[in-house]
């Protein structure tokens, strides 16, 4: 039986193709390893989304390339993004073996010499804690803003077959999660590829309709109207919970434009304005893109005034990339690297003075929270409704009785403490 060991880099979406294939690999007789070290083939799993996530792939594939003299890896293969995006790489890296790209994924196994068991199998490997997870409903996107590659690497938007996704979510709730986040690069999209407008309502229901599923939430929602149902979803204090992820990058008209977005500043802010007004307790999340080509001191003032007048709960700001092969990338006009940093530093600092304000509105309430585990100081940590795994903050726990802790277990407490990103709460109720 070969040993296999995989690092997975990006993003959630990246790391559900990942556990698939660890799958897949399982159900063909590889025996999967935690330590790459021990491991006969190694898989990097590539993002190459921006220049900083092709460095960081390149820096894991010679890393792993050193195993071969260092470990037991006998086969390198490289997967994912990176392959898609640079199809001449065998010549830059010769120490790689195999490369796939993300349409090889599900015969990886197969390819790689893996024999069917005659076994069931398990068809997706979590990596991480199994009370919380991510479910991709869809693959690829249409929308083409002019910075992005994901278009050219990973095709037009494709929503998966709600079936399979209701059944894989069983399966996921049967062995222990308790915490779905649903993922796509566009989930407001969903079924509109298909003809069907109602598709989105009606997997919320599917899904909340299973039982061992505590938490549904929604991540990376282009900000575009909302099929007919998620709002009342969102605001039916059931399961679909009251959290969304809506990446506006800008909001700036003419930035805007140019980034080739598909809703205007007026439609983005009337958006914005419905859901606020329409979800009580409302969890919005959100991203900028700061220094795209052309960005004047007064289009980004423009943003950090958005920014404070909707006071989103969470903002990832993120530094404009120039990604060779974009429509962007002719675009003239380049901001100076220092004015970017600057702005993006103003940005942050803009935002953890709304956040501060934000998780103040939560002092004195009795909220669930998510037991993660505990931090490198030793104190109990989880997540209430507000805090999306790995993006947000946490809620730091007090007053366990007789300090016992189970990860993975729901508590209530009452917040005592506010800070910038985290919470600090007392647990009063299971």
């Amino acid at each position: 039986m070969k040993t296999v060991g995989l690092v997975s880099l990006g993003c959630a979406k990246n790391r559900v193709d990942a556990e698939h294939l660890l799958g897949g690999l399982a159900r063909r007789g590889f025996q999967v390893v935690d330590d790459p070290r021990q491991a006969e083939v190694v898989i990097v799993n590539t993002c190459g989304f921006i220049r900083a996530a092709v460095d960081e792939s390149i820096d894991e594939i010679l890393e792993a390339a050193r195993l071969k003299e260092t470990g037991a890896c006998r086969t390198l293969v490289v997967a994912g993004c990176l392959p898609k995006r640079y199809p001449d790489l065998a010549d830059a890296l010769p120490e790689v073996d195999r490369f796939f790209t993300p349409e090889d994924v599900p015969r990886i196994p197969e390819l790689l010499g893996g024999a069917a068991t005659g076994g069931p199998g398990r068809d997706r490997l979590l990596t991480q804690l199994p009370h919380s997870t991510y479910l991709k409903i869809a693959d690829g996107c249409s929308n083409r803003c002019a910075y992005c590659t994901i278009p050219a690497i990973r095709g037009p938007f494709r929503s998966a077959d709600p079936a399979a996704l209701v059944d894989e979510a069983r399966r996921l709730a049967d062995r222990g999660v308790v915490e779905l986040n649903r993922v796509a690069q566009d989930v407001t999209r969903f079924g509109a590829d298909r003809g069907d407008p109602d598709a989105l309502v009606r997997l919320l229901d599917d899904l909340a309709a299973i039982d061992r599923l505590r938490w549904i939430r929604l991540l990376y929602a282009y900000p575009r109207p909302f099929p007919p149902g998620v709002v009342e979803r969102l605001a039916g204090g059931g399961k679909v919970l009251p959290y969304l992820d809506l990446p506006v990058q800008h909001i700036h008209p003419r930035v805007l434009r140019d980034m080739a977005r598909r809703t205007s500043a007026a439609e983005v802010e009337q958006i914005v304005a419905d859901l606020q007004a329409r979800v009580p307790d409302l969890v919005l999340r959100t991203t900028a893109i700061v220094g795209f080509p052309g960005e004047t001191d007064d289009e980004f003032e423009a943003l950090v005034a958005f920014a404070r007048r909707v006071r989103f709960h969470h903002l990832g700001v993120f530094a404009y990339s120039t990604e060779e092969g974009t429509p962007a990338e002719r675009l003239g006009a380049r901001v100076p690297a220092p004015v970017v940093r600057e702005r993006v530093d103003h940005l942050l600092e803009v935002q953890a003075e709304i956040s501060h304000g934000r998780n103040r509105e939560f002092l004195g309430r009795e909220l669930d929270v998510l037991v993660e585990g505990f931090d490198e100081d030793g104190e109990v940590v989880g997540r209430t409704f507000g805090q999306a795994p790995e993006v947000d903050g946490l809620t730091r726990l007090a007053g366990f009785p007789d300090e016992v802790v189970e990860i993975g277990c729901f508590v209530r407490a009452r917040v005592e403490d506010a800070w910038e990103y985290d919470l600090g709460a007392r647990v009063v109720g299971s």
